[in-house]
């Protein structure tokens, strides 16, 4: 389940290139020119011209397409470096050119050097990724391939953060919609970025019997999407799972927001375990809402209390 987060923030088109390691030592201070993004404990200094992002954390500079954003990962760097290997970041559509090992503000720490295409169009892609036993930092930035200068601006950027462990943060604070988990007995478990992660005791993944979980996340970036029961069916197909038996997509209505819902049986790939599958897509402004709920119970409970929490889904007021 954490892949499925994880491959949404990774996929891109495919290339392929080496890879080169080395050593480097970075030492930051906070200034007056750093700015905290919301919701996490980074402050990095922005490119000149960039603004706050409305639907990722970070900054975007919209006459390019270029953006620093910042993702927050429960869970210890140790673990979630493994996967930032030149195979397992071309698998997900990221063309590493360079792994750079780092000590990072004190820390352990790894800048990747690469390109990535999106909607046909090739980027200068860095990402600088740092953390504790507790937590990592993804900080991503991307810039036009053909745009040196660019490119050489948003590295800049992110090799300014600054991490302060001591910050509370609020994990709805960077989200801009409400839910209601107690309406179908579920709890808040974690939150990744901009998606939240609920389960029946609060653990992701859930240790109860029934293993239900639901994840809810927002895409980041404007897509113009034409078959939209294509395209809810073949997000479905991208989550690890053996998909054994799909209904059909059914058109679903929730605060005001057209979209899908589908249900699905399914096995996960890597244990085998059978799984019921509640996926819910709403469209709104050529960007969309993802609702991922799987539950180990045949029965209709489990089934109707994804439902109940779905039917609570509200965007916030904009501000």
């Amino acid at each position: 389940m954490r892949s499925i987060i994880l491959l949404s923030i990774l996929s891109t088109c495919l290339v392929q290139t080496s890879v080169v390691y080395s050593q480097s030592n970075i030492s930051n201070k906070l200034t007056k020119a750093h700015l905290l993004v919301r919701g996490t404990k980074v402050s990095v200094i922005p490119p000149k011209d960039f603004t706050n992002a409305p639907n990722f954390l970070g900054f975007e500079h919209n006459p390019s397409g270029s953006t620093v954003m910042v993702l927050d990962i429960p869970g210890p760097f140790a673990e979630t470096s493994k996967g930032l290997t030149k195979e397992k970041l071309l698998a997900n559509g990221v063309d590493a050119t360079n792994i750079e090992k780092l000590t990072f503000n004190g820390m352990q720490a790894m800048l990747i050097t690469g390109y990535q295409k999106t909607s046909g169009v090739e980027y200068l892609k860095y990402v600088l990724t740092f953390g504790t036993d507790k937590e990592t930092y993804m900080i991503n930035a991307v810039a036009p391939k053909n745009n040196t200068a660019l490119g050489n601006e948003v590295k800049k950027s992110i090799l300014t953060a600054v991490y302060d462990a001591k910050i509370t943060v609020n994990p709805f604070e960077s989200i801009d919609y409400t839910l209601i988990p107690a309406k179908g007995g579920l709890k808040f478990s974690k939150r990744v970025a901009t998606s939240i992660i609920l389960s029946t005791d609060g653990n992701f993944p859930p240790k109860t019997e029934d293993r239900t979980s639901l994840i809810v996340a927002k895409s980041y970036n404007k897509v113009t999407i034409e078959d939209k029961k294509t395209f809810c069916i073949n997000r479905l197909k991208q989550a690890p799972l053996i998909l054994e038996h799909t209904e059909s997509p059914t058109p679903i209505s929730i605060d005001g927001i057209q979209g899908f819902e589908i249900i699905a049986d399914a096995k996960e790939k890597s244990t085998e375990r059978t799984k019921r599958i509640y996926q819910v897509v709403l469209f709104s402004d050529n960007l969309y809402y993802m609702f991922f709920g799987s539950t180990a119970d045949k029965s209709a409970k489990s089934m109707t209390a994804l439902k109940q929490v779905v039917q609570t889904f509200k965007r916030k007021p904009v501000k």
